[in-house]
């Protein structure tokens, strides 16, 4: 009865090895992978016919280990500022009204030399020659505001 139990914890074991791998390759945050190392170490306790709360006790505990050790280091590489580097960037700046943007409708604006598609909110058309704010980018659009210094 003894190597049946030895053989159902090597399964266990191994299930959850495959597992903590499986979600690793999903996510690109390293979540599992010391649970992974945790695994195997309790896997080779199993085989080792080592009692069931020294094969938990090692899996907590390499996992643990592992985790204090090495997720501080791992964190400070996995989190980068996100640079903008498009259109988003344009988020804030402002623009010149270069054919009327209506409440329902399209309009131009320039903005760094450059001619985009606007919209806005505002119930009243915002007319040629108005400094705006650009809100938010939709699709290939900009959402547009007067800046408060037009008003």
């Amino acid at each position: 009865m003894n190597i049946l139990n030895d053989y159902l914890m090597i399964i266990i074991w191994s299930v959850i090895l495959v597992g903590t791998i499986l979600i690793e390759f999903e996510t690109s945050d390293l979540v599992t992978i010391w649970f992974s190392v945790g695994a195997i170490g309790a896997l080779i306790a199993a085989a080792l016919g080592l009692q069931l709360v020294g094969q938990v006790a090692i899996f907590i505990a390499v996992s643990f280990v592992l985790l204090l050790l090495t997720r501080p280091l791992t964190k400070r590489f996995m989190d980068k500022e996100v640079v903008k580097t498009n259109a988003d960037r344009m988020v804030g700046m402002h623009g010149v009204v270069i054919t009327e943007v209506p409440f329902d409708g399209r309009g131009e604006v320039k903005v760094s030399s450059q001619i985009w598609t606007a919209f806005s909110t505002r119930k009243d058309p915002i007319p040629v020659g108005t400094r705006v704010v650009i809100l938010d980018i939709v699709g290939n659009k900009l959402l547009v505001d007067i800046l408060k210094d037009e008003v």
